[in-house]
């Protein structure tokens, strides 16, 4: 019985999961645009920065 409650509940989340691409597949207008934008902070004393050497 175990083994039966466990095993639909992985195919439910399969088939949720299928769906939920399907969703994403068939609907691109609706996507949000990634920007990549990055902010770089000029810091005058860089005492608290970490410094890491290798060894060869």
């Amino acid at each position: 019985m175990k083994n039966n409650i466990l095993g639909g509940l992985v195919i439910f989340m399969v088939v949720v999961t299928c769906l939920l691409m399907l969703d994403d597949i068939s609907n691109p207008q609706e996507q949000l645009s990634i920007q990549d934008t990055v902010e770089v902070e000029q810091v005058e004393n860089n005492t608290d920065l970490a410094i890491v050497e290798s060894e060869e």
